[in-house]
């Protein structure tokens, strides 16, 4: 076989919980289930942070989190990735996504794609006329990486990082099945980053459920994107000559509780341990792969660039490639820094209960369970994994603190050329929309009936 194609799918945001894959009540995912009947379906995939950064730091240099801690004030040197790697095998790379950490910011994760294509996601640019919600989509990106495709005459490597099911939820209505007139206002008021209303008392956490039917539509979507995707490589006669990777860089909260007392709620991401932050779906496809599995064993996607250097050498089926040699997995989510920082004094009163690292050690278990031990700064605590259902659980599934593994495999990891970025150099004021002092939310939400 030539030189495989490479293709990364990143469902920004989507949670293992709420996909239909992993066994959803409603059918989020149909297009990416019928695809996993022919790929390699993790049912215990774990991401090794909780927010964009550091996540797709980890997926493209395979460090995990605690090994490179890449922060939103500093810069990846250039030339470290495995999309670094293809480029120098004569591959060809790109970046589709309005994912602004991946295109725009100079933490400089972009460095190692050839051609980076993006948009404004409020840009009017839709492709279908009758559809009322006029914003770009991942059907745009969709289309602009088939285009792609087809002027390359050797092999390519993408990523396509997919917002659908990203906030806001600007579903088109073939998708937006389960929400609602309350639902749809509750999230029309929200400002985008609407977490700091929460963590300042400003929103009750429960609002969440409200959104969470949206976001069941949006990762609708996200599947029918996948869907004219990968379709779209099919018709080309390229889908068996690439390494396909669908997975999410993170998951997202809707109000779910803490599980030791400092810890804030679920809310949306980048904040605390829960499973909804860190349990993503992981379907992988190798080149030539027709036949089916199930590994319930515990992945990490910092496997991702053994996966690509498997292709590469001419694998053509997965044999657990995201699994750890040692059983063990952990995930890291370094305390807040620059303007997320500046939130927490901004909008709460006790800004260093959310200025504190979260640290977690997994551990694989019988069947499809997952043994974790957290810790949120000093508070720690134990779960049970099975499934989709964490249970936390008085007894020490894993005897280890979660601070100490993590100092052990930051020591060993690689090292990684970090550099800071100057003061001010990583603001986004444009992206900012979290601003409450002009909105009166508890009157709103009591003027919809909810309060």
């Amino acid at each position: 076989m030539d030189a495989p194609n490479v293709l990364l799918v990143v469902l920004d945001c989507v949670r293992a919980k709420n996909t239909s894959l992993l066994g959803h009540r409603r059918e989020t995912t149909p297009f990416l289930s019928t695809f996993a009947e022919s790929a390699t379906t993790y049912t215990q995939a774990r991401t090794t942070a909780s927010w964009s950064l550091p996540a797709h730091a980890s997926l493209f240099t395979g460090v995990p989190s605690e090994g490179h801690r890449l922060c939103i004030t500093e810069r990846l040197e250039p030339g470290q990735t495995v999309f670094d790697f293809l480029a120098g095998e004569g591959y060809d790379t790109g970046v589709f996504t309005e994912n602004p950490y991946l295109t725009i910011h100079p933490s400089n994760l972009r460095a190692c794609f050839e051609n980076v294509v993006t948009e404004r996601p409020d840009s009017t640019d839709v492709d279908d006329p009758d559809e009322t919600r006029k914003r770009v989509d991942g059907f745009w990106y969709a289309d602009r990486f088939t285009e792609w495709v087809d002027d390359r005459a050797g092999p390519w490597a993408a990523c396509v990082n997919l917002m659908d099911a990203h906030t806001p939820y600007e579903t088109r209505e073939a998708s937006d099945e389960w929400s609602d007139p309350l639902s749809r206002r509750v999230h029309d008021e929200l400002p985008i980053k609407w977490e700091w209303g929460v963590y300042g008392g400003r929103i009750p956490p429960v609002v969440g459920s409200l959104l969470e039917p949206l976001y069941d539509g949006a990762i609708r979507q996200a599947d029918a994107v996948l869907k004219r995707l990968l379709g779209a490589l099919d018709a080309r006669a390229e889908l068996d000559d690439t390494l396909v990777v669908v997975t999410a860089d993170h998951g997202d909260g809707f109000g779910e509780p803490a599980h030791v007392p400092a810890e804030p709620p679920a809310i949306m991401h980048g904040m605390g341990t829960h499973e909804e932050l860190f349990h993503v779906p992981l379907v992988v496809k190798a080149p030539g792969q027709s036949r089916g599995r199930t590994v319930t064993s515990l992945a990490t996607l910092a496997n991702f660039p053994d996966a690509v250097l498997a292709a590469f050498d001419g694998a053509t089926d997965d044999a657990g490639w995201f699994v750890p040699e040692n059983g063990r997995t952990t995930a890291y989510q370094a305390p807040p820094d620059g303007q997320t920082a500046a939130k927490a004094d901004q909008h709460t009163d006790h800004p260093e209960r959310f200025r504190r690292p979260a640290a977690i050690v997994y551990e694989d278990g019988p069947g499809d369970t997952v043994y974790k031990r957290a810790a949120w700064g000093e508070d720690t605590y134990s779960a049970v994994v099975r499934g989709r259902r964490a249970e936390v659980t008085d007894e020490r599934t894993i005897e280890a603190h979660p601070t100490a593994v993590i100092d052990a495999v930051a020591e060993r990891s690689e090292h990684l050329d970090i550099s800071p970025l100057a003061e001010g150099e990583a603001d986004m004021a444009e992206y900012e929309t979290d601003e409450f002092e002009d909105v009166d939310l508890e009157a709103r939400l009591e003027s919809l009936g909810y309060l």
